[in-house]
C-alpha cells in the first residue's frame, strides 16, 4: 500500500527543484510529528507547508495511513523520503526555460520508451540553439540544433 501511495505522490515531482521542495516539506512535517500528539498531523502543520502537501496529509489521515501515532508517522515520512531519493535523475539541456507542460511531455516520452520513472535535472543552455540534450545512465543523447548545424558546416 505504501509503495502505491509513494508512486502516485511521485508523479507530481517532475524536476530536481520539485524534489528539493518536497524534501523540505517532508522535513518540516517531521519536525511536528512528536509535538502535541493529541492533534492530527494535518492540524499541527497547517500554515507551515504548501496547500497541496497539506491536502496529501489530510488524505492520508482519511485513509488511516497516518495517525496520531508519532512513531508510525515518522517511519512513513522516512520511507517516503527514501523512495523519492531512489528515483533516478536525468539531465536535460534545452535552450529555453521550459513550462511544466513541456516537462510532462519529456517525462511521458521517456517513461513510455524506457519504462522508468525519472526526475529531470533541467539546465537551460542557449548555446544549443534548439532541440534537447539528454544525459542518463552515463550516456549522452544530443538532439540539439547546434549539433546539426555543426555537422552541416564541418561536413
Amino acid at each position: 500500500m505504501e509503495g502505491e501511495i509513494f508512486e502516485e505522490f511521485s508523479k507530481k515531482i517532475l524536476t530536481k527543484q520539485d524534489l528539493a521542495f518536497c524534501l523540505d516539506e517532508i522535513g518540516t512535517v517531521e519536525k511536528f510529528v512528536f509535538q502535541k500528539i493529541e492533534l492530527p498531523l494535518s492540524e499541527k502543520v497547517k500554515g507551515k507547508i504548501s496547500e497541496d502537501f497539506l491536502i496529501f496529509i489530510q488524505e492520508l489521515e482519511r485513509k488511516n495511513l497516518i495517525s496520531k501515532n508519532p512513531e508510525r508517522n515518522k517511519k512513513f515520512f522516512e520511507n517516503l523520503k527514501k523512495y523519492l531519493l531512489k528515483i533516478p535523475q536525468m539531465k536535460i539541456e534545452i535552450a529555453f526555460e521550459p513550462k511544466r507542460n513541456f516537462l510532462k511531455k519529456v517525462l511521458g516520452f521517456f517513461e513510455k520508451n524506457f519504462q522508468q520513472k525519472v526526475i529531470l535535472d533541467v539546465r537551460v543552455n542557449p548555446e544549443i540553439v534548439g532541440g534537447i540534450v539528454f544525459e542518463f545512465g552515463g550516456k549522452i543523447f544530443d538532439f540539439s540544433l547546434s549539433k546539426k548545424i555543426e555537422k552541416m558546416i564541418l561536413g
